[in-house]
């Protein structure tokens, strides 16, 4: 399943893909398995961290992978990964999806994180549990901040280390 914008397509990455990413030589493995260029910056620890972790939820949710696996964001022009969205699970009890997202930095300031959460904002809210999308960031990371609020979050609660924001399920969805 790939899910498309105007300039993006959004791939969910497999357990096979997940386990690609964890391995010795991640970029190349992950372009192999792909068959798809990576940007440069988004490989970071952290997001290794949290590509290890998520392939450990799709082990444990395999009917259901899509809710908890990382989604690479594919430039579709230039037919390279330039971002990762990460979905934290299917719809909790209240109707909330927790997502993360990252886009590579000589990629950021062109729309392209708004666009990939939109796009995957859609796809969650096509589910009818699902009320609000989730998403935390750090005080100082106004760039996001900036993608949330252009997306109609409201930011609901704080902490030391991260502002909490929702998005609401469209009106027209309900």
């Amino acid at each position: 399943m790939i899910l498309s914008g105007k300039r993006l397509d959004l791939q969910p990455l497999t357990a096979a893909e997940l386990s690609a990413s964890v391995g010795r030589y991640t970029a190349a493995a992950l372009e192999q398995s792909l068959g798809l260029k990576l940007a440069a910056s988004i490989l970071d620890e952290e997001m290794l961290y949290a590509m290890k972790v998520r392939y450990s939820k799709v082990l444990q949710n395999e009917d259901n992978y899509l809710w908890f696996t990382c989604w690479a964001v594919i430039h579709r022009g230039e037919q390279q990964v330039i971002g990762f969205l990460i979905l934290k699970g299917q719809p909790n009890e209240r109707g909330e999806v927790i997502i993360g997202y990252i886009i590579d930095e000589s990629h950021r300031g062109q729309g392209y994180a708004t666009e990939a959460v939109e796009c995957v904002n859609e796809w969650i809210f096509s589910h009818p549990e699902a009320c609000w999308v989730i998403a935390d960031t750090e005080p100082d990371n106004f760039a996001s901040h900036k993608v949330l609020k252009h997306l109609g979050a409201e930011q609901y609660r704080e902490t030391e280390e991260l502002l909490w924001w929702r998005i609401a399920r469209p009106q027209t969805q309900r």
